[in-house]
């Protein structure tokens, strides 16, 4: 190869390298939303059941492991904010069952919900031990989706 196409080729690469670096650290628009009502209590203040089920804002800081041994998915952060969708699947069927274990909240606004579709149909209460929730019947998408502001929180959860 031509040494002029190397170094056509180098510069190139490092370009766009250079504009994805870019697109990825500044492609997002959100920032951190404060806590303003209080340290107990974790009710949104700016983020709406409109922005959960739009899911039109992105999320910050959210991680995620999977237990293999207990086949249960743990979230946590430690500033999340924003809005993720957790799980998300098309189902037909006569019963699906949602466990959240340890739903800890410590600071910030937090919600978890479950969706049939476009609709809201359980909110999971912060700070219980274990919550159940059966959807008898399901039909169409069933997801479950977070949102927080600036919150520092912990759960799991595992599906039948």
């Amino acid at each position: 190869m031509n040494e002029k196409i190397k170094k056509f080729l180098i510069g190139a690469g490092a370009v766009i390298l250079v504009i994805v670096c870019c697109v990825w650290m500044f492609g997002s628009n959100l920032e951190h939303i404060e806590d303003t009502n209080g340290a107990d209590n974790y009710s949104l203040q700016s983020i709406t059941d409109d922005n959960i089920i739009k899911m039109d804002l992105g999320a910050l800081n959210l991680k995620e492991s999977t237990g293999s041994i207990s086949n249960t998915t743990t979230y946590s952060s430690n500033k999340f904010t924003g809005v993720s969708e957790i799980y998300g699947e098309n189902i037909i069927g006569n019963r699906l069952e949602i466990t959240i274990n340890h739903a800890r909240v410590d600071s910030g606004n937090f919600k978890i919900v479950l969706l049939e579709d476009d609709k809201i149909v359980h909110e999971f209460k912060l700070n219980e031990l274990t919550q159940t929730y059966v959807l008898e019947n399901p039909s169409g998408y069933i997801s479950l989706r977070i949102a927080g502001e600036s919150a520092d929180f912990m759960f799991d959860y595992y599906i039948i």
